[in-house]
């Protein structure tokens, strides 16, 4: 199916920061694998960081697919100031129930968004979001385990880490009007509705802790500055990923780069373990 410019444009951004958002989150879980309580943690944190992962590069090849992209480029060959990672990404956790609450906080915003457009008439996206859901259902029952567990001081990091981290995921979701995926019926639900859906599935949570209803109630007053926000990246105007978390994502090192090439390149390697042979026509060719 052929779309508008302009709609073709805007679907391409907004699969960016679905994306590049889980690409981040990946990572996340990678950086505090070691952060783990315990050998279930450990297995659990390295699972879903795989699916992470696996989502943001299935939407990769995608896009180079319908965009006619070269191989490779998105995860590959961008700079740090071209990723559309959520804000709530940004700074590292300061402690365990910070960083469960970011992953819980996170994870829900990421399925809203998707659900937007799981729905919509452009069936390869919705396909896509549909498989996400499916298995972000098993991330969530993890996540949801590790907030029952902690403990009465850790309930208190929680309740300081959410004063910060709640206005970063609902500005996540402000999108400026007329949105043309609405229009095109790609997206079947405004996303301030999906902000309202987010909003009722951490109330719960929010509740829970002294003051969270009223630091919930101080950052959906926030707003956006329009002036000061980049609509396709869904970031404030001119912020970049932190350096330490960009390089642990994209390592600048050269034995990092022969690591982390894609496949398609590191199979046509010619790398001889054991030093240059020199063949002839009587040595056995295999």
């Amino acid at each position: 199916m052929s779309y508008p410019a302009a709609v073709s444009q805007a679907l391409e951004s907004e699969l960016l920061c679905l994306a590049d958002s889980n690409w981040v989150l990946g990572h996340w879980y990678i950086n505090c694998i070691l952060n783990g309580r315990e050998l279930t943690d450990f297995t659990s944190m390295a699972g879903i960081a795989e699916e992470k992962l696996g989502h943001a590069r299935a939407l990769f090849r995608f896009m180079e697919e319908h965009y006619e992209l070269p191989e490779y480029q998105l995860e590959f060959a961008r700079p740090a100031d071209q990723v559309h990672g959520m804000e709530l990404l940004d700074a590292p956790p300061g402690n365990w129930a910070d960083f469960v609450l970011t992953l819980y906080l996170a994870d829900k915003a990421l399925w809203r968004f998707a659900d937007t457009l799981r729905t919509g008439g452009f069936a390869p996206v919705a396909n896509l979001v549909t498989k996400f859901g499916e298995e972000a259902y098993f991330h969530q029952l993890c996540i949801d385990g590790w907030l029952k567990a902690l403990d009465e001081g850790e309930r208190g990091d929680l309740a300081a880490a959410l004063r910060g981290r709640l206005p970063p995921v609902f500005r996540w979701f402000h999108s400026p009007a007329p949105d043309p995926l609405l229009e095109a019926g790609i997206r079947t639900e405004p996303l301030a509705h999906a902000k309202d859906r987010f909003a009722a599935d951490v109330q719960d949570l929010i509740e829970s802790v002294p003051e969270g209803s009223s630091a919930s109630s101080t950052a959906l007053a926030q707003g956006v500055d329009p002036t000061d926000w980049d609509a396709q990246r869904r970031r404030p105007q001119g912020s970049v990923l932190p350096p330490r978390l960009w390089e642990s994502m994209t390592p600048t090192s050269e034995a990092a780069k022969l690591a982390r090439r894609p496949l398609a390149v590191s199979i046509d390697d010619n790398i001889d373990l054991f030093g240059k042979v020199k063949k002839d026509d009587t040595e056995p060719q295999f």
